[in-house]
C-alpha cells in the first residue's frame, strides 16, 4: 500500500481539482453576465434616447395645446362679450325678431354653449397630456436609475471575470506539480 504526504493526498488533489472547476464556472458566470448586462445595457440606453425623443414631441405638442385653448378661450370670452352687448342692445333684438324670427340670438347662445363644451373638453385635454407628460418625465427617471444599476453590475461582472480568472491562474500554477502527478501516476 502506498502512503501519500497531505501535499500529494489523492483526496487532497480532488479538493484542488473541485476549487478549479468552481472557479471556471464562477469565471465563466462572471464574463457571461457581463455580456448580458451589455446587451440590456446598450438596449436601455436606446429606449431611454427613444423616450426622451417621445418627451420632448409631448411636450411640445402640449404646448401647443395650450396655445390652441387660451386661443379659443379669448375668442368665447370676445364672443360672450359681444353677446351680452348685442342682447342688451334693444334694435338688434327687434330686428332679430323681425328679420330671422330670433333665430339668430338662439345660432349665437347654440354657438356659445359649443365653444364651452369645447373649452371644457380642451382643458380636460391637456390635464390629460400634463400627467402623461409627468408619468413619462417618471419612467425616464426609474429608467436611468435601473440603467445606472445595470451598469454597477456589469462593472461588478467583469471584476469578478478578472478576479476569478487571475485567481485560476494563480492556483494552477502553485498547484500544477501536484495536479500533474495525479494525473500522471499509474495505480499498481
Amino acid at each position: 500500500m502506498k502512503t501519500f504526504t497531505a501535499k500529494h493526498d489523492p483526496r487532497y488533489v480532488v479538493g484542488k481539482i473541485l476549487t478549479l472547476l468552481v472557479i471556471i464556472l464562477l469565471a465563466f458566470a462572471s464574463a457571461g453576465g457581463y455580456l448580458f448586462l451589455d446587451r440590456e445595457i446598450s438596449a436601455g440606453e436606446r429606449k431611454i434616447a427613444e423616450g426622451q425623443i417621445e418627451l420632448e414631441k409631448g411636450r411640445a405638442a402640449l404646448k401647443e395645446g395650450k396655445a390652441k385653448l387660451e386661443a379659443g378661450k379669448q375668442e368665447l370670452s370676445g364672443g360672450k362679450k359681444r353677446y351680452e352687448q348685442a342682447k342688451d342692445n334693444p334694435l338688434l333684438l327687434l330686428t332679430d325678431k323681425l328679420i330671422k324670427g330670433g333665430k339668430g340670438f338662439e345660432e349665437a347662445e347654440r354657438r356659445i354653449a359649443e365653444g364651452d363644451e369645447k373649452v371644457a373638453e380642451g382643458e380636460s385635454k391637456i390635464e390629460i397630456g400634463e400627467k402623461q407628460i409627468a408619468a413619462g418625465e417618471l419612467e425616464l427617471r426609474i429608467g436611468r436609475e435601473k440603467l445606472m444599476l445595470a451598469k454597477g453590475a456589469r462593472l461588478a461582472c467583469a471584476l469578478g471575470a478578472a478576479f476569478f480568472t487571475l485567481l485560476l491562474i494563480r492556483l494552477g500554477f502553485r498547484w500544477r506539480r501536484s495536479l500533474v502527478r495525479f494525473f500522471m501516476r499509474t495505480d499498481t
